[in-house]
């Protein structure tokens, strides 16, 4: 009698177990991202950053719904994961897959998407540096607020503006605004061999202000841009004594034309983005993948555009 109990007990445990540990399918996740790319594409209101693991037949992605110029300047932004706007996804297919998956309008339909995890919940750190560049030959450090002269440690929030044009000089290719591009009175011949133009620029009246940041280059009294006799904002092709040079380095030619306007151009920008996602909870069904601290990765050149600028003339 004994051993029938025992038997009818050991049955009914495994009958308990089998009904209580019986959750669905058991899915099995790779989640191998490291070795690959993080990608991007869209533009402010659906944005979109993914990798796609074609070996293993899968795909991390966060869209982000807000209407931020994010890559236009330098600076750490945080969205909220909330299932509608701002999501991740992280899914399996039956066969590869590509970019046209996540940056078309219309989602193709194939591959068929095996398993789908939605991540609701968590944040979306996106670490954004934004470096703008004139062309100008000078170093984007040397055109900032070097002295920390504002007293609050950001060297991008009082920049160099020479000309007070408006621009700061690592936006404007003439830093003090005499319609020569500043690429043309650095160290353009590399007189002392360093290779590098900014160290040693041209400085035709020897009055310890070089050039690209003196207004009256020669010291004749009349400045560079109003040196420019045919008054098409470009000095340089202005020449009365070709054994000189142009008039605006020729401190024996002394016409004065009134010049009130600055040369328009273009500057790059170029920006990195690094992507991590923090308190990530993915849920499929009743299966959670949670990730504490996910990196996404690095993109540098997540966004690359030239823009036309129109300097304001200021005549000091």
């Amino acid at each position: 009698m004994n051993r029938f109990y025992a038997q009818l007990l050991l049955i009914l445990s495994l009958l308990v177990c089998t009904t209580a540990c019986d959750d669905g399918d058991i899915i099995v996740t790779t989640f191998d991202f490291d070795e690959i790319q993080l990608e991007n594409c869209g533009e402010p209101g659906d944005y979109v950053f993914y990798k796609i693991n074609n070996s293993n037949l899968e795909s991390i992605s966060l869209v982000l719904g807000t209407t931020d110029e994010i890559y236009l300047s330098t600076q750490d932004r945080t969205y909220a994961l909330n299932g509608t706007s701002n999501f991740v996804n992280y899914r399996t297919y039956s066969a590869e897959v590509g970019a046209e998956f996540f940056c078309s309008n219309v989602t193709p339909s194939t591959p068929e998407i095996v398993n789908d995890f939605a991540g609701n919940s968590g944040d979306a750190l996106l670490e954004v540096i934004a470096v703008n560049d004139d062309n100008d030959g000078i170093a984007l450090e040397n055109e900032l607020d070097e002295l920390d002269e504002d007293g609050d440690g950001d060297p991008f929030t009082n920049p160099l503006d020479t000309d007070g044009d408006g621009l700061p000089n690592y936006i404007d290719f003439d830093d003090d605004g005499d319609n020569v591009p500043t690429a043309n009175e650095l160290d353009t011949e590399n007189a002392d061999g360093d290779d590098n133009p900014y160290t040693n620029p041209k400085d035709t009246d020897n009055d310890g202000i070089p050039d690209y940041l003196d207004p009256d280059d020669d010291g004749d009294g009349i400045l560079t841009r109003n040196e420019d006799t045919n008054a098409n904002l470009d000095p340089t092709d202005d020449v009365t004594d070709p054994a000189v040079g142009p008039d605006f380095l020729n401190p024996d030619v002394a016409v004065e034309t009134f010049v009130e306007a600055y040369r328009s151009h273009t500057f790059t920008l170029t920006t990195s983005v690094t992507v991590t996602l923090l308190d990530l909870v993915l849920t499929n069904g009743s299966e959670e993948l949670i990730r504490e601290s996910l990196f996404l990765g690095t993109i540098d050149n997540a966004f690359n555009a030239t823009f036309l600028v129109e300097p304001v003339f200021t005549n000091d």
